[in-house]
């Protein structure tokens, strides 16, 4: 069984123990849903091969990360089973969407969670239907039946995928499989010259342990460091580039009016992005925004400001976030906030383990709220001349009387460099 990768290459499964387990997985409708749900939330013409990948290529690349290891750790069959399986099924309980309509799933549910969401897929009970439920049409529900035949336990595939706190696995810990095929992924997707090599080095140069995730050489410190420093610049790209933005804040008023409009409820979550879209076109409350995703995103990006740096001394939620803006400073007809605010996202600092037993910190965990106002008509904005000094001081002294929080940096679209690192030392208007 082989396939053809664009980070990978050429991916050959020539292990006779899981070829057929590989081919029953791939065929399932629980696995086939991935082929259609998008690695990224959007896509625009700056990053367009990115924002048109697939979950499907990816969990595949985590699957071959995992065999390699597996078979250079000389991992029992049963163990590379377990972990064959997790590699694949680590994206399954992803909503259309991702993170976006989770994130207004958690809003009205808190305890709406991947663990439990991947449970009821591996056991049948993904809604009161329970096996006899179409994930895809046609297909029913069939992990369960493949994981029994091949005597697979799904409590350890559970636990692979989604350990118990405090504790890590290969596919899921600060520096994982899933995570280092991810990044590595997208940045051949756009072309970055070394993506292929760094993670062919950074497998090489990983063991495995099934009680504790990966270890690491001391000669991969370095393809660690390029690994975090394709992630920074991967997602300072999507948080703060000019041309995402609009398109950011068009999917997330998309996916906040799906979910309080009930055209995707909570028990219905795994409905895959074609059937989702489809609904958003056809629902009135989202026909007009949903048909921009054909035709073109009319919102316009006005200006930001990106605070970067700055203490997490409240931790605050978008919607708190949005909600003081527009107190403090109204944005007004046609006019709107997107806001951004993550903690780790874009540079994280990761412990790891070093082969000879010693213990490494590399990179250091980012802190930034990216605060954008967006014109979301068409036309050219009156409201605005070119000098937003006023705006930016109103939105600077809202956000401090909100996070608490006086020591920060911060970019604008014009000081926009790609990199989050390189920001400007002083606050500026």
């Amino acid at each position: 069984m082989e396939f053809h990768d664009i980070l990978h290459g050429l991916i050959r499964f020539e292990d006779q123990n899981i070829k057929s387990l590989l081919a029953e997985l791939l065929d399932s409708p629980e696995i086939h849903r991935l082929r259609n749900m998008r690695q990224m939330n959007f896509d625009v013409p700056l990053i367009q091969e990115l924002g048109r990948s697939r979950r499907l290529p990816h969990s595949i690349g985590v699957a071959h990360i995992a065999l390699t290891l597996a078979h250079k750790a000389k991992l029992s069959s049963k163990d590379t089973q377990v972990l064959l399986c997790a590699a694949l099924l680590h994206d399954a309980a992803i909503p259309p969407y991702g993170h976006l309509v989770e994130s207004e799933f958690k809003s009205i549910q808190p305890t709406f969670n991947h663990e439990q969401r991947l449970s009821t897929i591996i056991h049948g009970t993904i809604s009161s239907m329970n096996i006899y439920d179409d994930i895809v049409p046609g297909r029913q529900l069939g992990l369960l039946t493949i994981l029994n035949k091949y005597q697979i336990e799904p409590s350890k595939v559970l636990e692979m995928v989604c350990p118990p706190k405090g504790s890590k696995s290969a596919i899921s810990a600060d520096v994982d499989i899933d995570n280092i095929d991810n990044v590595h992924r997208m940045a051949a997707m756009l072309g970055w010259e070394g993506a292929r090599t760094n993670v062919r080095e950074l497998v090489e140069r990983s063991r495995i342990d099934l009680s504790h995730g990966l270890s690491f050489s001391e000669s991969a410190i370095d393809n660690l460091n390029k690994w975090l420093d394709y992630r920074q610049r991967i997602y300072t790209m999507i948080i703060a580039h000019p041309e995402c933005i609009p398109q950011n804040a068009l999917q997330a008023d998309l996916a906040r009016l799906a979910v309080r409009e009930r055209i995707i409820p909570l028990d219905d979550w795994a409905i895959t992005e074609p059937v989702f879209e489809e609904r958003l076109r056809k629902s009135p409350h989202t026909r007009m925004l949903a048909e921009q995703l054909i035709s073109g995103c009319q919102y316009q990006l006005i200006d930001y400001v990106w605070f970067k740096n700055y203490d997490n001394k409240i931790q605050l939620t978008n919607a708190q976030i949005v909600q003081q803006m527009l107190s403090d400073v109204p944005a007004g007809e046609d006019f709107g906030y997107f806001v951004w605010n993550e903690r780790g996202l874009i540079s994280r600092e990761v412990s790891i383990f070093l082969q000879n037993g010693g213990e490494r910190t590399v990179g250091r965990n980012s802190s930034s709220c990216m605060i954008a106002l967006i014109k979301k008509t068409p036309g050219r904005p009156r409201r605005f001349k070119k000098d937003y000094s006023e705006w930016r001081l109103n939105i600077a002294d809202a956000f401090v009387k909100l996070s608490k929080s006086i020591n920060f940096t911060a970019d604008f679209p014009e000081t926009y460099t790609g990199n989050f690192m390189s920001s400007i030392d002083e606050l500026q208007f």
